[in-house]
């Protein structure tokens, strides 16, 4: 592929074949601009009360840093919507979705997420297809950058949970995989930010949101703790401003390369992280310490839900994932606090959704096993101190009196971002010893090849839609 590129002479290397004209300025819009559509994807079942609470106590700082450290120029650049689901009746009765649409108020948005309670559920899934297919729809701008924060843990119906009240798909004749793609055409990025220990109590669901988030070039961003989710969610919304004004320069030629000249994703994306590599490019990442053990059965059914045209064509297809899902390091974690705390351990232990029955249950009637005295309700333990977030700690790693930033005169500090060029892995301050705690960071660093990727497949999704 080199004959396509050409070099300007006594300047660094340029690619060619990834320039395009800048759609800003030929609408009139500065190019250099921020614009950020936000939406706000809440499960508001029994078990998400410690999330639906860090988001309302948080909401304007977070939006406050997203505005300082985005570089956003004014209030009506950022724009907040909120989306809230429970289930469809009969396993909920009081709603399936509310849109609260979107708003640069963010007191607004604070007084919204105040009316919202956990409560209800019914069976595990969750009525998460009609949530995303309202944020599908809502009144997205034309040159903001698109992106949706969905928080849960639990799949949607459809998937081949057991127990599932709607085993052949959300009521409303959506289907997930599709409404991902249509969100990958229209740039509107997903990212999942998954409730453990709970979600991983089901068969596929985490194998499914993988899948999604990828379809759409987001993130999975697994939490075992509320505390973080300030923390994911800021570091999210930066990496992907950064992602986009990369898309925005570079993706009409991309996708030109893609769907034009049929070259595969992987052979442009990396072409473009070397030539990106060259200038210097530099880019935000949101590092999230994994909880998951990786597997040949977990990859297979990742596969399959990328690239199946729908559930129903997914389900015959899926492996079932042997054992636990979880780290050695995560375990010995839970472990450690389940000695420490041995005599309260019936009081606390997180209980997660039941898997399959044992063959002889088989023909037990369908949701039986979340009335048996086996399965407790489903429930969310946020207070879950070895893989917790210290009360004093800032956004990414800063120690701060009580606010989780810190706003001075305006401008947000952001001391505890990493940099560093070739750092992918987590830095152990030398101070600390490894306490087992999930960490969060967030580092400015050369581009990595993931991040090329997945501005590849957004281009190419886009202009497909063209």
């Amino acid at each position: 592929m080199d004959e396509d590129m050409d070099f300007d002479a006594g300047s660094a290397p340029v690619a060619t074949a990834f320039q395009q004209p800048n759609t800003y300025t030929s609408h009139g819009l500065d190019p250099n601009r921020k614009m950020l559509d936000l939406v706000f994807v809440q499960d508001c079942t029994g078990s998400q009360g410690s999330y639906i609470a860090s988001a309302t106590k948080n909401i304007e700082n977070i939006c406050g840093h997203i505005f300082e450290s985005g570089k956003l120029q004014s209030v009506e650049d950022l724009r907040v919507g909120l989306v809230a689901f429970r289930d469809h009746p009969p396993q909920d009765h009081t709603y399936i979705v509310k849109n609260f649409g979107f708003s640069s108020d963010i007191s607004k948005v604070h007084k919204d997420l105040s009316t919202l309670y956990a409560s209800g559920g019914g069976d595990g899934p969750e009525a998460v297809t009609a949530a995303l297919v309202e944020a599908l729809h809502m009144d997205w701008r034309e040159h903001a950058s698109r992106m949706v924060v969905l928080i849960a843990d639990a799949p949607p119906h459809g998937i081949g949970e057991y127990g599932d009240g709607f085993e052949d798909g959300s009521p409303d004749g959506n289907d997930p995989l599709q409404i991902a793609r249509q969100m990958a055409s229209r740039g509107i990025t997903l990212f999942f930010v998954a409730c453990e220990p709970a979600l991983s109590g089901y068969q596929y669901a985490t194998d499914f949101y993988k899948a999604i988030t990828a379809i759409t070039s987001g993130l999975m961003l697994p939490l075992t703790t509320a505390d973080l989710l300030t923390h994911a969610i800021v570091g999210s919304v930066l990496e992907n401003l950064d992602m986009e004004r990369l898309v925005r320069e570079v993706g009409a030629a991309v996708a030109q390369r893609i769907l034009g000249n049929n070259e595969s994703v992987d052979d442009v994306a990396k072409e473009l992280h070397e030539r990106l590599l060259l200038r210097n490019e530099s880019t935000k990442k949101v590092v999230i310490e994994s909880i998951y053990k990786d597997s040949e059965e977990s990859r297979h059914n990742v596969a399959v839900f990328t690239e199946a045209p729908s559930l129903a064509d997914a389900k015959p297809l899926l492996k079932r994932v042997q054992g636990t899902r979880f780290t050695d390091k995560y375990l010995a974690a839970r472990a450690m606090l389940t000695r420490s705390s041995y005599t309260y351990t019936s009081a606390y232990a997180p209980a997660t959704p039941p898997r399959s029955p044992p063959s002889k249950a088989a023909s037990s009637p369908t949701g039986s096993a979340f009335s048996s005295s086996g399965s407790p309700p489903r429930k969310v333990v946020t207070d879950f101190a070895a893989f917790g977030a210290p009360k004093n700690a800032s956004v990414f790693g800063t120690a701060v009196a009580s606010s989780p930033f810190s706003l001075a005169g305006g401008q947000a500090a952001f001391g505890g971002m990493r940099t560093g060029i070739g750092r992918t892995t987590f830095d152990d301050d030398d101070e600390e010893e490894d306490d087992g705690r999930q960490r969060v960071e967030l580092r400015e660093d050369s581009i990595s090849l993931d991040q090329a990727k997945r501005i590849a497949m957004q281009s190419a999704w886009r202009s497909a839609r063209a």
